[in-house]
């Protein structure tokens, strides 16, 4: 299992605009601590795009992008449409090895649009849109996309989006696990952990220094998909089943599997403190587990160096 990282995004803002080495800028007066987050959150997103290592990021056309961010925020869609792939195709062509100059303004409005569609849809899905002013989120926006992020030093932004994301994850966190509480055939082990079974197991059940065996799909209190060994299967047929010894995994899992018998899959609800923590942005998690085998350590899960 990898450590869960967190991904952020932003939105728009109507102000008067200034001159800013040579781009036209929006200029907004950032006056409470809400006005502050929002231009961070549009800041970071930008960040996503100016940090991807696009070699011809400097080739768009960065008013297009945020003309785009507004249509992808109020569209709310999740997915882009027809048109904007074909412009992104054409834009790089078919194999993401090519760049056609002559799609360049169609081109970044899709990519600003696909911005500000999973901007709109990821904090919304946090119930966290009436948080954010998205007027100045997508002035933060623009300023990043130019380098002009400067209204709210790196330092103090980090830790502001930081700080909202953690109070989300625990809020959604502990909703999840209520919730969790409430679902048939569960049961609810020490630390908190809950676990519904949804066909059991004929095997036995190993011990907490046990090798196990398992597919697995993790996913948080969102219900977004992290990482998913049967997604990586299905694609990769050959690949192996992924096994792990039960001392060099979460805390959740070491306490979870000796509950579980060998042959049954279950769903695992584990809170943040025995999950990855305040690393993991303090986010409780759901793990699919389809339950393969177990053996004594050292029989099925090479040793980590």
């Amino acid at each position: 299992m990898k450590k869960v990282l967190l991904f952020l995004v932003a939105l728009p803002l109507a102000a008067c605009s200034s001159k800013s080495g040579g781009e036209e800028l929006e200029s907004v007066e950032l006056k409470n601590s809400k006005d502050k987050l929002s231009y961070s959150l549009g800041a970071e997103q930008a960040r996503m795009i100016t940090q991807s290592g696009d070699p011809n990021f400097d080739k768009l056309d960065k008013d297009a992008m945020v003309r785009g961010f507004l249509l992808g925020v109020k569209s709310k869609q999740t997915e882009l449409s027809e048109d904007c792939r074909k412009s992104l195709q054409k834009l790089y062509g078919p194999y993401g090895q090519d760049f056609d100059s002559t799609a360049v303004i169609a081109g970044s409005e899709c990519i600003g649009q696909m911005a500000g569609s999973i901007f709109y849809n990821g904090w919304s899905k946090k119930g966290a849109l009436d948080k954010i002013d998205l007027n100045i989120a997508k002035i933060g926006f623009q300023h990043g996309l130019y380098d002009k992020d400067t209204l709210v030093e790196m330092t103090e932004r980090s830790a502001l989006v930081a700080t909202f994301v953690e109070k989300l994850n625990k809020k959604s966190g502990s909703e999840m696990m209520a919730n969790a509480k409430k679902l048939p055939n569960t049961k609810e082990i020490e630390g908190g952990i809950i676990i519904q079974t949804i066909n059991e197991g004929k095997g036995g059940m190993p011990q907490p220094t046990d090798d196990v065996k398992a597919d697995y799909s993790l996913t948080n209190a969102s219900g977004d998909t992290l990482e998913s060994s049967i997604a990586m299967r299905r694609q990769n047929p050959e690949a192996p089943v992924p096994a792990f010894n039960l001392q060099g995994v979460i805390q959740g899992w070491t306490k979870a599997f000796p509950n579980l018998k060998k042959g049954g899959q279950y769903r695992v609800f584990i809170p943040w403190n025995l999950a990855y923590g305040e690393q993991g942005g303090f986010e409780s998690l759901c793990f699919y587990i389809d339950f393969q085998d177990f053996g004594a350590a050292g029989t099925l899960a090479q040793p980590r160096q």
